[in-house]
């Protein structure tokens, strides 16, 4: 089983959708700090169901996608290779990337006097 964590899944989302700039693993997956989300097989293949929910949340027309049918897309866009995954989330507090970026240059700025 592949390991991607919350940084890394992150970037490929952002990367293959860009219309998903701003997209958290912790709101948009309904996730928790060290939340362990086991997916199982992601083959990269159409269902018409999931793919018309993904397309709503693609528009923002939902808030929520699972974890599945996220990475089942990234797989359809040849960002991961079919295969087995699961998706670790960091601690609280130890979050990297633009995000943790933005939270600390916005503590800066509102420490300085």
């Amino acid at each position: 089983m592949r390991r991607l964590d919350e940084h890394d899944l992150e970037e490929l989302v952002r990367e293959a959708f860009p219309q998903k700039a701003d997209f958290s693993a912790r709101d948009e997956l309904g996730l928790k700090a060290n939340d362990v989300k086991d997916v199982g097989f992601v083959h990269g293949g159409s269902d018409p169901l999931l793919d018309r929910q993904f397309e709503d949340w693609l528009a923002d027309v939902t808030r929520y996608v699972s974890v599945y049918q996220l990475l089942n897309r990234l797989c359809r866009a040849g960002m991961l290779r079919p295969g087995s995954y699961c998706v670790k989330l960091r601690p609280e507090g130890n979050a990297r990337g633009p995000r943790a970026l933005q939270r600390g240059l916005a503590g800066l700025a509102s420490s300085a006097v």
